[in-house]
């Protein structure tokens, strides 16, 4: 968020900006549904929560937002309380103090109570009995609102570093009360999801209240082209690079922010209206290659952090091995426990570290990277400064342009080819083995032969499909880029029964949504249907360029 100017550039996130609004409604009707908001890191959770709270325009409501990454008790206490008495004090046309004593002694004969907890929270910090002054907090909500008969919210970013500096029951002792809390609703968020799931299902389980879940994940693809068009004002880039760039950062706002504004003030420096190849190269190169590029930076950071201490080697050979195409277990453990002398366990033990972190995600038994950035940079930067033994930064950074160029080239190349052939060569990645698509597993047979067919509607329109054989069972697959009906469904059933073979497996993928007629008449039809998140999260799986509208 830091790279971020908000109000210039927030964009999209629309239907989860328009749930917490729904949730404030239902707060004041008597009804409350608290919201954890999980994702990656730097994928724009804090952003949303500061839109949230720039548009909410309501006086009775007090807002307390806390940023727990990195903090301490103390300053808990003092952002909790100060902006509690601010919002008050705004709502009441109070003076507005950066001092919390002048805060208090302007607002203790509007809320008496309230401020008296304060003041008994305050002697308890001061007198060395933190937790005693947690516990006061606590309750000052509920004090709060029962004396203003104001709501309240409460937003504690990267929430999972509560305990830290708390106590151990820092979550068992805030469910207790945020089950009494009736007026105030709590949003929480995190940047490693799977913590956070394990905390509230486990420690913060309410009799009510449970936390509704939204992932936030990157962008779209759609909403990523739509954000380079906003973040580039009017620039003109490509179609082709235009794509190459949504699938290059995969759909993550904060890269695709600043490599938009640096194509922005390299198309000014060299007075372009239009971004070509060379530009976006440049572009790339500055912010990912060079060390000192924020991209760069950030990913320097993120690695110092975890392959720093003991047993460094293991994760940096781990998330090498990943980069390099090396999904399962057994993969990563041929190519790093001989060469590091590391037990399997150990090495299991150092990826479900990784898994918790949210740095690589898990679909049945592979291994892949969250950020597909990420992965990029470890692979073609990382790796490679790490073998260099010459240190001669010219040769990496001419082998990093020419490696980025070949890259652009072979995404141009497979992105001309039509929807049936992508999927075709998505097919023949199939192996025996089960994914976990959108909560549902299914298995992937190995297939012998794939086959094209061409088949009409009643329309006479042709309808692709693609006949899919293994030792033991055939598909019907249906690649649609555009609108798929009913008379496709048919048409499609109808040159099955011409054949006399019955198929073992319909299945359905498509670019864009069914009408309600058309998936109901599939589902009877036993038809799978595979949209938009299925396909990319297969062609991610297999190491595919995105498939994009």
């Amino acid at each position: 968020m830091s790279f971020i100017d908000q109000e210039q550039n927030f964009f999209g996130r629309t239907p989860i900006l328009n749930l917490l609004k729904r949730r404030v409604i239902d707060l004041k009707e008597g009804y409350r549904q608290n919201v954890a908001l999980l994702g990656n890191k730097c994928v724009g959770k804090s952003a949303i929560l500061q839109k949230f709270i720039s548009d909410l325009d309501d006086p009775d409501v007090t807002t307390i937002y806390l940023d727990l990454q990195n903090k301490e008790f103390n300053y808990f206490f003092s952002k909790f309380v100060g902006s509690l008495l601010y919002y008050f004090s705004k709502s009441k046309n109070l003076p507005l103090y950066d001092d919390l004593n002048l805060f208090l002694e302007s607002t203790k004969k509007f809320i008496p109570q309230t401020i008296e907890v304060i003041k008994r929270i305050q002697m308890d910090i001061n007198g060395g009995k933190p937790l005693d002054a947690f516990h006061g907090l606590l309750i000052l909500p509920e004090i709060y609102t029962n004396e203003t008969g104001k709501f309240c919210i409460l937003i504690l970013d990267e929430f999972h570093d509560l305990e830290e500096f708390v106590s151990p029951t820092a979550f068992q002792d805030l469910g207790k009360k945020i089950m009494t809390q009736k007026r105030c609703f709590y949003i929480f968020s995190s940047s490693y999801p799977g913590l956070a799931k394990k905390i509230l299902s486990e420690k913060l389980s309410l009799l009510f209240g449970n936390f509704e879940v939204v992932m936030v994940d990157a962008f779209d693809l759609q909403t990523s082209q739509e954000f380079i068009d906003h973040n580039l004002k009017g620039i003109k880039l490509g179609t082709q690079l235009r794509n190459f760039l949504t699938d290059f950062t995969g759909g993550h706002p904060l890269y695709l922010n600043l490599i938009c504004q640096e194509l922005f003030n390299l198309s000014a420096v060299h007075k372009q209206s239009e971004i070509y190849m060379p530009l976006l190269s440049q572009a790339v190169e500055n912010t990912i290659f060079s060390r000192w590029g924020v991209i760069g930076r950030h990913f320097e950071l993120v690695i110092n952090e975890l392959c720093g201490g003991k047993g460094n080697r293991l994760t940096a050979s781990v998330l090498i091995a990943l980069s390099n195409g090396k999904h399962k277990m057994d993969e990563l453990c041929e190519e790093i426990c001989e060469e590091l002398g590391v037990k399997k366990n150990l090495l299991k033990q150092r990826m479900n570290h990784l898994l918790e972190l949210g740095v690589v995600a898990k679909n049945n038994s592979a291994y892949y990277f969250n950020d597909k950035l990420f992965k990029y940079w470890i692979k073609y930067v990382y790796q490679k400064r790490l073998k260099d033994v010459e240190f001669l930064p010219d040769k990496l950074r001419k082998q990093f342009k020419e490696e980025f160029h070949q890259g652009v080239e072979n995404f141009q190349a497979v992105s001309r080819q039509d929807f049936s052939s992508r999927i075709m060569e998505l097919l023949s990645c199939f192996d025996n083995e089960a994914f976990d698509l959108n909560g549902r597993k299914y298995k992937l047979p190995l297939f012998q032969e794939i086959v094209p067919l061409r088949i009409k509607n009643k329309e006479g329109l042709q309808v692709d499909v693609i006949k899919a054989m293994s030792s033991d069972a055939v598909w019907f697959i249906v690649p649609k880029r555009d609108s798929f009906g009913e008379n496709d469904v048919n048409a499609v059933l109808s040159e099955v029964k011409k054949t006399g073979e019955k198929p073992d497996r319909f299945l359905i993928i498509s670019l864009t949504d069914l009408d309600e007629n058309t998936r109901l008449k599939a589902l009877q039809e036993r038809f799978w249907i595979w949209n938009e998140g299925e396909l990319n999260t297969l062609l991610t799986l297999f190491d595919k360029p995105f498939i994009l509208r």
